[in-house]
């Protein structure tokens, strides 16, 4: 067999498909932004950690719980490794294991590569830079609060002038279908709807329950932080305070300045399993799509073995330096993403 690369595919000028180079001019200016964002973690007592590129394959009780690479091999013993998919998985099991004895609550941050399966056509990374933090066992909804205070301080070093931050509580949906007894197949339904922000399908779903529940009405709402009194009860009906009553708490905690950078975003749902409480995404107008996201995991830690909450973020490095650049040409996109 012939191991030659056939040259009708492939050419020494390719890159796989959701890859780029990063020239030196380029990486000149993510060196910055990485050092600026570490720094600050550093100084807020987020110690940085870093994992293997490769780790055991991991099976999760629920494939929706925990992220799955989509990029395997078998080492010389016959093992599956995969290359990880992100960096809470690895966080959760090095506090289940080299930090079993260790108190809580425990601050971690990181500065790492993932990989995640991509479209063709997509303009996704299959490889991304990530810099993130996560807090594990901290009282709730403090270490929301706090990690969303730490997330700003982040955001305001990387040079970003204009952001803002999206929240919403994965509680809030299902709470208003369970008021109205919808089953786990309408459910699953709307929630898959709203992932893909598809609200013509979202409109139909609604318009078949009935029941008196504007469900599409309630996942379009979105409130500056600075309005949050229209979620208390009396200001709006009753199952919507019920089901807003966790936002509202943790806004109610935010100092004033979180508070006029927050949207809240009732549609907005967890983009990975194992998010089970506040979840939220940040945004730069300069840029088209979410920069970062983060979001509250407690099932993730039971999972790993150490029962107890946990809440992180992680920013897309590259996506945040095409933001800057575009809050300063007043352009849009990233270019150089093989297609």
């Amino acid at each position: 067999m012939s191991n030659s690369v056939n040259s009708s595919t492939f050419s020494g000028r390719d890159l796989p498909k959701g890859t780029r180079d990063v020239l030196p001019d380029e990486m000149r200016e993510l060196q910055l932004i990485t050092r600026s964002v570490l720094d600050v973690l550093d100084g807020e007592g987020y110690g940085e950690v870093r994992s293997p590129t490769l780790e055991y394959e991991h099976t999760a009780p629920d494939e929706h719980l925990a992220p799955p690479s989509p990029y395997r091999l078998i080492d010389e013993h016959g093992d599956v490794l995969e290359l990880r998919s992100d960096m809470t998985v690895p966080i959760a099991r090095i506090a289940a294991t080299r930090y079993a004895a260790v108190q809580p609550p425990l601050r971690f941050c990181y500065l790492s590569r993932s990989w995640r399966r991509v479209e063709r056509g997509s303009g996704d990374p299959r490889e991304f830079l990530q810099a993130g933090a996560e807090l594990l066992g901290a009282e709730q909804p403090d270490g929301c609060v706090e990690i969303l205070t730490v997330l700003a301080r982040v955001l305001d070093a990387s040079g970003l002038q204009q952001w803002s931050i999206g929240l919403g509580d994965s509680h809030v949906i299902p709470t208003m279908l369970d008021s109205i007894n919808a089953d786990a197949e309408i459910q699953s339904a709307v929630i898959e709807a709203l992932v893909d922000r598809d609200f013509v399908r979202l409109d139909r779903i609604s318009a078949e329950l009935g029941d008196g529940l504007d469900l599409s009405a309630v996942a379009r709402t979105r409130l500056n932080g600075s309005s949050i009194d229209s979620l208390r009860p009396g200001a709006c009906d009753d199952q919507l305070a019920e089901a807003g009553a966790g936002l509202v708490a943790l806004v109610d905690a935010f100092p004033d300045d979180l508070r006029e950078r927050t949207v809240i975003d009732l549609g907005l749902v967890p983009q990975i399993g194992y998010y089970d409480g506040c979840v939220f995404e940040v945004y730069d107008p300069s840029f088209g799509r979410p920069i970062g996201s983060g979001g509250r995991y407690d099932r993730l830690l039971e999972w790993a073995g150490r029962p107890m909450t946990g809440v992180g973020f992680g920013l897309d490095v590259e996506l945040v330096h095409a933001a800057v650049a575009g809050e300063q040409r007043g352009e849009r996109g990233l270019g150089g993403v093989e297609q």
